[in-house]
């Protein structure tokens, strides 16, 4: 659990961030409401929402929506789901830390970690957690970013070969989106 070094990272997390801190209320932090989805076409299938809830007992995380590549490469659905119950025994709690973590300092979160899902386990996955508040100050609502770093060595070295070699085609391809700015 760490802050995001975003200039490490696949540019659609600079991306996201930059997009979000421009939705975002001056001063506040951005809500479900303020982010348009036709801005994130190219981000939408590796973004996870997950909902914030509090109780006397303490936070849950329940999957309210979970990207289509998330869900292809897991290899099952989680929607509905709260983390316990959509993830390995093993990673739960590193998840649930994860969220706590960017709950409380309401700043993005960075981990890297393989694929927390029955029989995925061997693939590399890294995350963003990003806080979302509908009032621009409690954390109601987690965006998480993710991605496949070992896919995208694996995507760049097969555009090297043949169109008819190639039988990894999980991510669709130009997967890029633009910044606000541009």
């Amino acid at each position: 659990m760490q802050r995001p070094n975003f200039a490490r990272l696949h540019p659609r997390f600079a991306a996201l961030r930059d997009y979000l801190a421009q939705a975002a209320p001056p001063g506040r932090l951005p809500g479900r409401q303020d982010i348009d989805p036709t801005r994130l076409k190219a981000l939408l299938p590796f973004i996870n929402l997950v909902d914030v809830e509090r109780s006397a007992e303490g936070l849950r995380f329940r999957f309210r929506l979970t990207g289509t590549l998330q869900t292809e490469v897991a290899g099952r659905e989680i929607n509905g789901r709260y983390v316990e119950d959509a993830v390995l025994p093993e990673y739960v709690e590193r998840i649930r830390n994860n969220m706590r973590q960017c709950v409380t300092t309401r700043r993005p979160i960075y981990d890297r970690f393989p694929m927390p899902h029955p029989d995925r386990d061997f693939i590399d996955t890294e995350r963003v957690y990003f806080p979302l508040a509908r009032d621009g100050e409690t954390v109601d609502m987690l965006l998480i970013l993710n991605d496949y770093p070992h896919e995208e060595e694996a995507n760049t070295e097969a555009k090297a070969e043949p169109e008819a070699d190639r039988t990894d085609n999980r991510r669709p391809p130009n997967l890029e989106t633009k910044t606000p700015a541009q």
